[in-house]
């Protein structure tokens, strides 16, 4: 059923700092997925969108190994004052929070703190079993961002014909709020997968807007677990 993907089992064992029961639950995923491959219409979610057909029609085979994330040159949006994360292939690369107060934000590059629910949704799975990169954004109590904050997106040419598997987590507690823009730059015909996770404590606020520098061949799927507490708002708009 993964007849155009090439799954190397052998990434998992690749993968640092990673304890038994977290290589046991990415091996359990990788089964999970090779036993149904991409959703198609037969799942009631996908009914409306036939993920395997779009792989099939689009892409001979898929290479899951891992891409190099060097350093790239990325030019920042010129029309108005931001903070900013570089994300290059899916890792983070690096940050600039000069509008704000600084101890007041936790940024780093990946959450600790694993999830080891198994899920029914096969590119859950495949997420969960093969995922390295991402980052982790945290938001102290009571502060409130000033400036909105870009997150750049560098998709390079080294992705052409790649699945790429990232986490992503946010987290306001009470009484913040953060204005984000999402925007993506995207060199390759590759299929991106996401997990991310979004959590507001009570009475936070979080706005994104998703935005793409041009036109782009990738073919991308975000699954969004959000977590939305007391008098907390989420707006969430595509462009």
């Amino acid at each position: 059923m993964t007849e155009n993907i090439n799954i190397n089992v052998s990434q998992i064992d690749k993968i640092n700092k990673i304890t038994s029961e977290e290589k046991k639950f990415r091996i359990k995923n990788l089964e999970l997925f090779e036993a149904t491959g991409f959703p198609n219409k037969r799942y009631e979610d996908w009914k409306f969108s036939d993920f395997k057909n779009i792989v099939n029609t689009n892409f001979k085979n898929l290479d899951t190994s891992i891409v190099s994330s060097a350093d790239k040159k990325i030019d920042l949006i010129k029309d108005f004052e931001h903070n900013y994360i570089f994300l290059i292939n899916g890792n983070f690369h690096s940050s600039n929070f000069s509008y704000e107060e600084k101890e007041k934000i936790k940024v780093t590059s990946s959450d600790k703190n694993f999830d080891y629910k198994i899920s029914d949704n096969p590119m859950v799975c495949l997420n969960h079993a093969l995922a390295e990169s991402g980052y982790y954004l945290e938001i102290e109590k009571n502060y409130k961002f000033k400036k909105i904050l870009v997150i750049y997106n560098l998709f390079t040419k080294s992705l052409e014909n790649k699945i790429l598997n990232s986490k992503n987590k946010i987290k306001l507690n009470e009484n913040s709020e953060l204005h984000i823009m999402d925007y993506t730059i995207n060199e390759s015909k590759f299929v991106n997968n996401i997990y991310e996770e979004l959590i507001l404590e009570n009475n936070s606020k979080f706005k994104s807007i998703y935005m793409q520098k041009n036109k782009s061949n990738g073919f991308f799927h975000k699954f969004l677990k959000n977590k939305l507490s007391l008098n907390s708002n989420y707006s969430n708009l595509i462009f």
